[in-house]
């Protein structure tokens, strides 16, 4: 049979018509499907192939570094190696590596005029490299020199994105740039130097999926840039990216480990902590790898993973269901074409006829479900580009996403017209004119009872895994810390921000009627943005390495609420300063060998030989994140202190947030500050788990829906297959209790076999999920609470699903049903 034949497709669509409700329920839960699996396609080649279009991608090589931790521990790999002398080092002993380039990348803020005389400020993403970035990477300018740019002290280079942000055009070759370079100063303190730079080459923008993302580029050769890199030319130090081009026959294994040879040839850092070293070994070590396996191996490559492998689950799942519930609805309608099924094979319609008949149907709902799914793809792309903090480079709509779709579509239609066709197979002719209908036999029962089973089970594990990451990201956000943060705020200062600047803020915003206290730090506790140790001698000689959690201004303890257990703080911290102060918690008390908080008081404990004075000590503090130990911590007192965080404590934070962020923009215009709650701030570092609930509550939303249609679906059919036994049983006597029992058993069934298969699944996923952290939620013995909260929200599912057909069940007349 022709598949363009036109009587097929207008049968179909007459089907389509027939019902409408199941066919819009079946059509959005597949368009679900879909649109999930189009977006993890985009997802997983924007991962997998960044850096395809780069050329001799094979041989281009990145390197990465881990450092030892706490307790021996070591860290994540790291993509910010010590490449100055680490590049220094492989030339020297001739590695097989040709052209090479460091990348250091830094917020340049930058000014200049445009063509009618306005001046514009822009902090510019801008990348340091070296002349060979350009062969490296493939840039081509779109106008004049990169290579000039790179090599002259007063050169840059901006992309399309960044001169139109200072400029408003890309014609900007020639033009003059005013540009902040702020660095590290002698003293530690940030140091300011304003250069006068010349566009020398504009670029296209660079992809924000690559490893390397920049608004400018810039060389080494200009003063400032030059004394950074000498003083930042230590082996302890990771601050940037080292890229290299293998020599034909070397590979990123050999290359990597002289890399790393080189680093166990330097001696052990001053200063690194002894803990850190416990259980033996280097201080670090260095690894290349391949760009190309940057995406699922390199740095942060775990959480890729996570995100990939859910977005993927929720795909496969939300299409397997819908593709389950298409293939229920339709049998149920099936079954009710019996006579006229049975009239096309009276007529001669044979078993290929069929086929295709059923599968021009099917094949007319996928391809709905098809451009329903391109078009939910296309409008979800900005929402999910955001909740997975990811840019999908190549738009949904694009030819070969189409064809995808097309070739999904063709798979789902003929995966459910099998079933389809074998149940129209079985239909006898005579007997389904005659008005005597027939099942689809029991193997295609058993087959429906199992895939309703495998929707709930899927159902099951997505709730589970939803409850679970909602009740650990509770619990983390509620988990006491020994600090207050209700009506606090709080609002980073830029890098080249000076202590008079933060001093004069801090005075005004402590003249504001409703502010409580207000200090500036480091950090924000609980954020963990920065996490330092130093190792402390205490009385009884013994090294301990404490977390310097911040350095504060007066009025920081005040502003968290932090309980002082022993001595004080003058009020503005000279005394502190002049005698090397620092504030203990009781857990470093402990540690040290101090008998209690007040035997701490005064006494000296040892930073590398240098004395410093115990002024205070406070009760424990947990800054560290969910993921981390907690630690013993020292703070330290500052009179006055340039870039770091203010903290408010407001009694209106609604109203304080306001005067802040203009307060803070007013004087500071290149801040682009953005004033946060503290919770909001310590949210920041439990973003990624927050985006992944997110997902995984979307998820386990639609699979609940999808298999509450299938148990609707079940039901349906169910009630037609025993219509006329509930009528007998009625006419004998049988209440509604008993017709609701005899439905219920078979629902029970199938929840009950989807639990016994899926909660032990769902136990596991779930508690390897809380392994990653040391602070979790309380979801009982083997996630038993969370397990149990699942089932009982799959029950009301269920109840819910099925009223309708137990209320349609109730109302059968005995005459309609006995006459089929």
């Amino acid at each position: 049979m022709n598949l363009l034949s036109t009587t097929l497709w207008r049968g179909a669509w007459r089907q389509l018509r027939a019902e409408p409700g199941p066919a819009a329920l079946v059509i959005a839960g597949l368009a679900l499907g879909l649109a999930l699996t189009l977006l993890t396609v985009g997802f997983l080649r924007d991962v997998l192939w960044p850096h395809a279009h780069l050329p001799e991608a094979d041989r281009l090589i990145a390197f990465e570094w881990k450092t030892r931790s706490p307790g021996g521990g070591h860290s994540d790999w790291l993509s910010h190696v010590p490449n100055t002398p680490l590049s220094r080092a492989l030339r020297d002993t001739g590695a097989p590596v040709g052209a090479m380039s460091r990348v250091i990348s830094l917020p340049l803020l930058s000014r200049a005029v445009d063509a009618q005389g306005a001046t514009h400020h822009a902090r510019l993403t801008t990348a340091l490299v070296d002349p060979d970035f350009e062969a490296l990477f493939g840039v081509r300018p779109i106008a004049g020199d990169l290579k000039a740019a790179l090599t002259a002290p007063e050169g840059i280079a901006l992309t399309e994105v960044g001169a139109n942000k200072l400029f408003g055009t890309t014609q900007v070759v020639g033009k003059p740039v005013s540009a902040l370079i702020t660095v590290d100063g002698d003293n530690g303190q940030p140091q300011s130097v304003e250069l006068t730079l010349t566009v020398m080459a504009v670029l296209p923008s660079a992809s924000l999926n690559s490893s390397v993302i920049y608004e400018a580029l810039a060389g080494f050769n200009a003063p400032p840039a030059k004394a950074y890199v000498e003083r930042a030319s230590m082996w302890t130090w990771g601050n940037g990216h080292l890229y290299a081009r293998l020599q034909p026959g070397a590979t990123a294994a050999q290359v990597g480990a002289l890399a790393d040879r080189l680093l166990q040839s330097q001696p052990v850092p001053k200063g690194l902590p002894a803990d850190f070293l416990k259980g033996g070994g280097s201080f670090a070590t260095l690894r290349a790898l391949p760009v190309a396996d940057l995406g699922l191996h390199g740095a942060g490559s775990g959480q890729r993973r996570l995100q990939l492998g859910s977005l993927a689950a929720a795909a496969a799942g939300v299409l397997a269901l819908a593709v389950i519930n298409f293939i229920n609805l339709w049998s149920v309608r099936t079954l009710r074409r019996q006579r006229e099924i049975g009239l096309r094979k009276s007529l001669g319609a044979g078993a290929p006829a069929l086929a295709v008949q059923f599968f021009i149907e099917a094949l007319a709902v996928a391809g709905l479900a098809g451009a329903l799914g391109l078009l939910l793809a296309w409008w979800g792309t900005p929402p999910l580009s955001a909740l997975l903090q990811h840019f999908f480079e190549a738009p949904v709509l694009a030819p070969g996403m189409v064809a995808l779709t097309g070739l999904l579509c063709v798979l789902i239609a003929a995966l459910s017209a099998l079933p389809l066709t074998h149940i129209a197979l079985r239909v006898r002719p005579a007997e389904s004119l005659a008005g005597r209908s027939h099942s689809e036999g029991a193997a295609s029962r058993w087959l429906r009872r199992l895939m309703t089973t495998v929707q709930f089970g899927a159902a099951a594990l997505f709730t589970a895994m939803a409850l679970t990451v909602a009740w650990q990201s509770r619990h983390v956000a509620d988990m006491p810390r020994g600090f207050e943060v209700e009506n606090r705020l709080a609002v980073d200062l830029p890098w080249e921000t000076r202590p008079a600047q933060t001093t004069a803020l801090l005075a005004r915003i402590q003249a504001w009627p409703e502010v409580v206290a207000a200090a500036a730090s480091e950090d924000v506790p609980g954020r963990d943005f920065g996490d330092w140790y130093i190792d402390y001698t205490g009385p009884s000689g013994q090294a301990l390495a404490l977390r310097n959690g911040a350095n504060f201004t007066p009025g920081y303890l005040d502003v968290y609420g932090m309980r002082l257990l022993a001595g004080r703080l003058s009020a503005d911290h000279r005394a502190e300063v002049a005698q090397h102060g620092g504030v203990l918690d009781r857990s470093a008390v402990r540690a040290l060998g101090f008998a209690s908080p007040e035997a701490a008081i005064g006494q000296t404990i040892l930073d590398d030989g240098k004395p410093v004075t115990v002024v205070a000590v406070i009760d424990d503090i947990r800054v560290e994140g969910p993921r981390s130990p907690a630690m013993p911590h020292i703070l330290v007192p500052v009179t006055e202190r340039g870039s770091g965080v203010i903290s408010v404590h407001s009694r209106n934070p609604a109203e304080t947030r306001r005067k802040l962020a203009d307060l803070v923009n007013q004087t500071l215009p290149d801040a682009q500050a953005q004033v946060l709650s503290v919770r909001e701030q310590q949210a920041r570092k439990m973003a990624e788990d927050v985006r992944l609930g997110q997902l995984i509550a979307v998820t386990g939303a639609l699979a609940l829906l999808l298999a509450a249609v299938g148990i609707y679906a079940l039901a349906a059919y169910t009630l037609r297959r025993r219509e006329r036994e509930i009528v007998l049983r009625k006419l004998h006597g049988a209440g509604a209790g008993a017709v609701a029992r005899l439905l219920g058993k078979e629902f029970a069934a199938v929840l009950a076999a989807a639990c016994v298969v899926a909660l032990p699944v769902a136990a596991w996923v779930t508690q390897l999920y809380l392994s990653g952290f040391v602070a979790r939620a309380p979801v009982g013995p083997g996630s038993l609470w969370v397990l149990l909260a699942s089932v009982v929200l799959l029950a009301v599912v269920t109840a819910i699903a099925v009223a309708r057909h137990l209320r349609a069940a109730l109302a059968l007349r005995p005459l309609q049903a006995l006459r089929g």
